[in-house]
């Protein structure tokens, strides 16, 4: 029994999930933005101009959500970054931190 938990357990750990890249924009997004798009498993990405930048942070709710998500910093001064966990479908409040 325990060797059967132990497989069981391990395979658990190995398996990933696999993130859609099909995002589009959100249907709750102000006229004619682009960002925050989500994609069909509710994963959210966001990007932020911030060309000064030397962190940015998005935060879900209106306290954050586990710590917000740490955008990278891409091309031209925007900062790129997607949820850890998706969320559910509806209008969410976020917030950025730019330091």
């Amino acid at each position: 029994m325990v060797l059967i938990l132990t497989f069981y357990s391990c395979f658990a750990q190995t398996s990933k999930i696999v993130i859609v890249e099909d995002y589009k924009p959100s249907s709750f997004n102000q006229p004619g933005q682009e960002y925050p798009q989500v994609n069909p498993q509710g994963y959210a990405q966001f990007r932020i101009l911030a060309p000064e930048a030397k962190s940015v942070v998005v935060s879900l709710g209106l306290g954050g959500y586990k710590g917000g998500t740490a955008l990278a910093k891409a091309e031209n001064g925007y900062w790129m970054g997607t949820t850890a966990g998706f969320l559910d479908e509806g209008f969410h409040y976020y917030h950025v931190t730019v330091n």
